[in-house]
């Protein structure tokens, strides 16, 4: 396989169906696609399961080990088969023809990573956030700058795809936990010498089914991880610097 798609969910029994089919409508080559289930109990694994015995690239995986959203996402990395691994929400929020612009940046030999933002020209939403969701979103790319010196414009998205080489050098200085994977790599790849990473403009859609995610919990954990890589960075950059 050339590329491994890894959709990570919990509780999304309406709408996971829409999103695989969405996803093979656009008959992506050499794809894999790796739903990991976090044990959901509206049975999105059984729907899954079913879905996968009539689309052979299509496979439900039961997430072992720590609950979460970053830990399936590395739990899901670590089974794919491709050279290229990708993350996406289950729930259609991220938009399958936006998958063809990102995979497409990896033409270029040197790219690391490339994350799906919503941030830079381009990119937006179908509708508009709520005044809550935006400030989380604003306040969320300031801290990162701050306490990373990061200059990443969508930290909060889950929407990325890097090379599986480039994931094996940070994997094992990984501390994954909440919701927000992606910054936690992307921050770590910028350790290395030489790294590459580029911001892909999307359009970020709005939820039909199932409930968002974004708690309190989730935005405490996200400051809690900002924070434990900002105390890690000096020995990170010490032991990276040599990948």
């Amino acid at each position: 396989m050339k590329y491994s798609l890894i959709l990570p969910a919990y509780n999304e029994a309406e709408s996971i169906v829409k999103t695989l089919d969405s996803l093979l409508a656009e008959k992506i080559p050499s794809l894999e696609i790796l739903v990991v289930d976090d044990h959901s109990p509206d049975g999105t694994f059984s729907i899954v399961e079913e879905y996968g015995k009539t689309h052979e690239n299509v496979h439900a995986l039961l997430h072992e080990g720590d609950r979460g959203l970053s830990p399936s996402v590395v739990w899901g990395f670590d089974r794919a088969q491709g050279e290229t691994l990708i993350c996406m929400d289950a729930d259609g929020q991220h938009r399958s023809c936006d998958l063809i612009k990102l995979l497409a940046e990896f033409d270029d030999p040197s790219l690391d990573m490339a994350i799906g933002s919503r941030h830079v020209e381009g990119g937006g939403f179908t509708e508009k956030w709520n005044f809550f969701r935006s400030l989380c979103s604003k306040s969320a790319a300031l801290a990162a700058k701050i306490v990373l010196h990061t200059d990443v414009k969508d930290p909060m998205s889950g929407f990325f795809a890097l090379r599986r080489k480039s994931f094996e050098k940070v994997e094992k200085f990984l501390d994954p936990k909440g919701f927000k994977i992606m910054l936690e790599i992307c921050f770590l790849l910028s350790l290395c010498e030489p790294h590459r990473i580029r911001e892909t403009p999307i359009i970020f859609a709005m939820r039909e089914a199932g409930k968002s995610k974004l708690s309190a919990k989730v935005i405490g954990e996200y400051l809690a991880m900002l924070f434990k890589c900002f105390r890690r960075r000096k020995e990170l950059k010490k032991s990276l610097g040599k990948q």
